[in-house]
Order: structure tokens, then sequence, then C-alpha cells
């Protein structure tokens, strides 16, 4: 698409157009038919809190209703709705429940938000890392190396973990939270691929029913709510949902659009009302789709919950890998989209297709149908083998201490052995590769390497040189 001389306006309007399959968040799939709250026009109904209209910040009218629905929906004692994505979400619920200088357990695949609200409380995490799966995608944290973590850290503060991750792993939550509330710590499960998971019954349970004390949900990344939408949920009585309250409005705007609010009213009271209809329609789509794809011929669409390293997987996310071909990931998207396809990410050797509520059998049916297309037109090469190696970097200093220091640029080739001072990772999904205060090591240098080698973009290098502490 060109964009010279073209306005953000423009341009969106010209792509609403198009023809363009989206594999790709959000939710909807720009599919409005039976989500009638999505075409609301926009300037008209852009609004303040004005009377009759509530307040997103104090809510206690008409916001404060549904979010009682929404709490009935998921299953848990309260929801607090963001427009400010998930990030405001986990900003709060970790800031809100971690102490200065206390530790917490983390899982090291964790959004960048995380990070960033550890940061931003001064607790100190130690990392637990999930197992890779035969492909090498990150695995399931388990209850018991949570259990290890927490006796050789009796005073930390909290478990952090994202179930599902961004290719649809999921974790033991209900394991993982017996573990942890043994010895009274509450457990924070970033959600925000799962805002369908267990509603009705029909995917995989979800963490506010398995018991997570925190839970937080994207509404817009497979439902039907517009990006930038999202949902915490709060259960039992291990934290302060007072401070959790506090704590949203500290990293939410004061200035909530009602354009995006009502998107969330809409999607939970479409749900409410269709007992799930809709999700059941989208997850048959998705079954018979993804039979249809287990005749490709060289690319392959593992079924991850087969895999030992996952205890579960979400069927919506289809991963097609192309490791036995030896092709790259980018180079299937480009084929893809020269079909009118947009992928969610790619890989090293592998596509992420990400299916939403917004899908049918139509869509669907015309992805697969792209996607043998594309398996058709494969030259194989040399078989890759997928990396299963399991890093954590050593941690010298706290991320405030290395940010707080004099720093200096460093080119990667010679930064190895260095302390970072900036956080590196992949985008997406957003799971830092390297944090500030962390040694920079050979297996950091390569992972950067083969991410910029794949097409994949890297966030936070500058050039050929990265952000290291001054010795």
């Amino acid at each position: 698409m060109d964009n010279d001389n073209k306005s953000i306006a423009g341009l969106l309007a010209e792509y609403a157009k198009s023809d363009v399959l989206p594999m790709h968040m959000p939710g909807h799939k720009r599919n409005m038919l039976g989500a009638d709250y999505l075409s609301v026009p926009a300037a008209s109904v852009d609004i303040t809190e004005i009377d009759g209209f509530d307040d997103l910040g104090d809510p206690r009218g008409i916001i404060a209703e549904s979010e009682r629905l929404a709490a009935s929906l998921w299953g848990s004692d309260v929801v607090l709705y963001s427009v400010n994505g998930s990030t405001s979400c986990v900003l709060a619920a970790v800031t809100a429940v971690c102490r200065e200088g206390a530790p917490a357990v983390v899982a090291r695949n964790c959004h960048k938000s995380v990070f960033h609200a550890l940061e931003l409380s001064g607790a100190v995490p130690v990392f637990i890392a999930p197992p890779k799966t035969a492909l090498g995608l990150p695995g399931s944290v388990t209850p018991e190396s949570v259990r290890t973590a927490l006796e050789k850290t009796p005073d930390a503060s909290a478990v952090i973990l994202t179930s599902p991750t961004y290719e649809g792993v999921i974790s033991d939550i209900a394991g993982i939270v017996s573990a942890a509330h043994e010895r009274g710590v509450p457990v924070i499960v970033d959600e925000a691929h799962g805002a369908h998971l267990g509603l009705f019954g029909v995917f995989p349970e979800g963490a506010v029913r398995c018991g997570a004390d925190v839970a937080i949900h994207s509404l817009h990344k497979t439902l039907r709510s517009l990006t930038q939408t999202a949902a915490l949920s709060v259960s039992g009585s291990l934290v302060d949902r007072d401070e959790i309250r506090r704590r949203m409005a500290m990293f939410g705007t004061s200035s909530p659009s009602y354009l995006l609010i009502s998107s969330i009213d809409g999607e939970v009271r479409s749900l409410l009302d269709g007992r799930g209809s809709s999700l059941s329609r989208w997850l048959g789509a998705v079954t018979e789709t993804r039979k249809k794809l287990g005749a490709l011929d060289n690319l392959t669409v593992p079924d991850l919950s087969e895999d030992p390293a996952a205890f579960a997987a979400d069927p919506s996310k289809i991963y097609i890998d192309s490791h036995g071909v030896g092709i790259r990931g980018a180079v299937i998207a480009k084929v893809l989209r020269n079909l009118r396809v947009e992928a969610e990410a790619v890989y090293p050797y592998g596509v992420l297709a990400m299916t939403g509520e917004g899908d049918d059998q139509k869509t669907l049916r015309r992805f697969s149908d792209a996607l043998f297309e594309v398996d058709r037109k494969i030259e194989k090469r040399e078989p890759a083998v997928p990396d299963k190696t399991v890093f954590i970097p050593e941690r010298v200093k706290t991320a405030r201490e290395a940010l707080a220091e004099k720093r200096v640029r460093t080119p990667l080739d010679g930064a190895e052995g260095t302390v970072c001072a900036e956080y590196i990772f992949a985008y997406p999904p957003g799971v830092p590769i390297v944090i500030p205060g962390e040694r920079i090591a050979r297996e950091t240098v390569l992972a950067i390497r083969e991410a910029l080698d794949s097409g994949i973009r890297v966030v936070g290098l500058e050039g050929d040189s990265v952000l290291t502490v001054e010795n």
C-alpha cells in the first residue's frame, strides 16, 4: 500500500475498502455482523463525563452496572474497565500488589508491561522460565516450578505469569494458584490473549475460574471490542481492591473515550445475551479449518495442546510451522500478503495467524485456501532445527540502577559481557530478550541477531548498537 502523502484517516479509509483478510488482531476482524455497537459514528457520540454517563475513574452508574455484568461473565468478584489496554491493567495490578524491595516470582516470558511495572514498583523479580515446546515456542509455566521458586523466596509478594501465551499455550493456573495460596501469595495472570477462555464452556477454562486473584483480559485481541479496550478481574481476599482501583485511576487516562467504553459494554452484553453462541460458531469454524489444514504437504499446523511442554492450548491461535522445509516465516508472510492475507506475526521458521470472534467459515475458508496455495509454491530447503534453548541472563543490577547510571552506546557484536541499560525485545509479542541490569551474554547477541535476520522487529536497538552501563 502506497502511504506517500496520505493522512492516517485517508489510509484507514483506503484499507477499509480493501479486501485484505485480517488474520490478526483485533478479534472483530472488521466484521460488524451481530455487533451493531461497533458501527456507532465516532464524532457524533464522542463525549466527556456529562450527566447520566457516569465516570470511568469513579463509576457509580451505568458504567458500574456494566462492570458488574462483566464480573458475572468472567466469574470474578470485581471487574474494572480499561481504555488504556491491558498495559495499564498490568501496571496497576503489579504496582498495587508488589512491594518495594520484595521478591516476586515472575515468568520470564511475560510481556514488557510486566517488566515496566516491576521497575516502577521496585520489586525484585525471581524469574522462572517455562520449558520450550518441540518448535521452540514458550511452553507452560508448571506448578512445580512455582512451588520451588516460592520455597526459595518465602517472602514473595506475588506470582506473575502470562497464560495463554501469544501462541496460545495455556498454563495449569489451578495448580499454580494452589501452590501460591499454600503460602498466602496472590497470583496475577496476564490473560490478555485469552479474554474468551472459559466463557460458557466453549474454549478451555480461563484464569478467573481457576482461582487467579487478578486476571487481565484484552477484549480487542480475540473478542469483538475496539482496539485499546481491556478489563481487570479481581477475586478473593489476597489483594487490596481499593489499592488496585487507585492504581487503575493512576495509570488510566482522566479523559476516557466513551466510544471505547461503549464497545466494551456492547461486547459484554452481546456475549451474555447470546449465551456464547458467537463463540461456538467461531470455534466450529476454527475446528473445521484446523482439520482441513492437516492435509498440507509441506507446512504443518501443530496442535500445541499435544506438546509435552504444554498443559493446554487455545485452538483459536493457528501457528504455521516451516522448520521442516527450511523456509523463513517472513517469506511465508510475504506470499500470504500477495494473496491479500495479512498474518499476525512472523517467526524465524513460522507464522502466527490469529482468529477472532469475528471470524466465520467464510473468512477461515479463504485463509486456508491461501495457505494451501502457499504450500504448493514452496521450494523445499534443508530443514531447520528448532531452537529449544532456555536462557535467563545474569542480573548484575536492578533495572532502576542500570537506568540511573551513565550509559553508553556499544556495537551489538562487541556488547557481550557488558551490562544492558535498555529493554530489548522482539515485537510482537513484546517479550524482552534482555532487560536493564542484565549482562549481555553470547546467547543474547545470538537471539537478537536471529530475530533481525528473520525480519522480526527488534525494539531497543539504535542501528546496530545497544545502550550499556558505562564501566
